[in-house]
């Protein structure tokens, strides 16, 4: 199994009752949501990945020439259509991976799912094509730093 899921846990022991307590936000203004909502998603994306940090919690974090079983550059397709993030592994092999679940605001686009017992979030800028892919597995990180564009 790839280990190319990305998930951001980020639960934090006091914070969580902290953001309970946080005012809620004001609302974006109607002429910002209406500018979010034309911009429609592309039916896949192109994403390659070029830089790996490996999180362990008793090593710390270190850069990684592979992202899981993939070499850098890495590429995967992210299919909005069919709701899944693909791979191929260094031998070919190719794997699919569900989005559970894709939501925006403006140009930033945030996609979750799991793949077995690794959880993953993807987030992608349609303004610069930036993106970044975190998987957390058991006391592992892995994050990914890359871009992303519409596929043609």
């Amino acid at each position: 199994m790839l280990k190319i899921a990305t998930a951001a846990l980020f639960l934090l022991a006091g914070g969580a009752s902290a953001f309970a307590q946080a005012p809620a936000p004001e609302a974006p203004p109607k002429e910002a949501m209406k500018e979010a909502e034309v911009s429609p998603l592309p039916i896949s994306t192109d994403c390659t990945f070029t830089k790996v940090f490996v999180c362990d919690k008793d090593k710390g974090c270190n850069p990684a020439k592979e992202l899981g079983e993939i070499d850098l550059p890495a590429h995967f397709l992210v299919h909005f259509g069919e709701r899944v993030l693909v791979s191929v592994d260094d031998n070919g092999v190719p794997h699919l991976s569900t989005i559970y679940s894709v939501s925006g605001a403006g140009p930033q686009l945030t996609l979750q799912g799991t793949d077995g017992l690794v959880g993953w979030i993807m987030q992608m800028s349609r303004a610069d094509n930036d993106a970044t892919l975190t998987t957390v597995v058991d006391d592992t990180i892995v994050t990914a730093f890359g871009t992303c564009k519409p596929s043609h």
